[in-house]
């Protein structure tokens, strides 16, 4: 090897080189999303799921539904703020907080859904 292949090869192992607190930035950085991943995880399984039924959504419930043109409206209407659902889940009433805001695709239709209490 020559002396120029010598020092560029030096320069590229130190250049490469992890130290260790590079190391304990990606194992934070690695804790940061695991915590985020459960948290997230946690939502959904307080979230809305299959087979709830929803009895309120803001301010439109069984007494006042006409179609689903009125969560629509109320969802629109409601862009950043949050927004109070009930449902029965199991025979049993739990209240949400969903707060609609944009997404990729069309509408608002993603939320982050807060669990209130069962």
């Amino acid at each position: 090897m020559s002396e120029g292949e010598t020092r560029q090869s030096e320069g590229s192992t130190q250049a490469g080189a992890v130290t260790v607190s590079d190391v304990q930035e990606l194992i934070r950085r690695k804790e940061e999303i695991e915590a985020q991943i459960k948290a997230n995880y946690d939502v959904l399984e307080s979230g809305l799921q299959v087979d709830d039924e929803i009895v309120e959504f803001g301010s439109v419930n069984t007494q006042n539904f006409q179609s689903l043109h009125n969560i629509g409206s109320v969802v629109q209407h409601s862009e950043g703020k949050p927004l109070n659902v009930t449902v029965i889940r199991r025979g049993e009433k739990h209240q949400l907080r969903l707060v609609p805001t944009r997404w990729a695709g069309k509408g608002l239709l993603g939320c982050n859904i807060i669990p209130l209490q069962r």
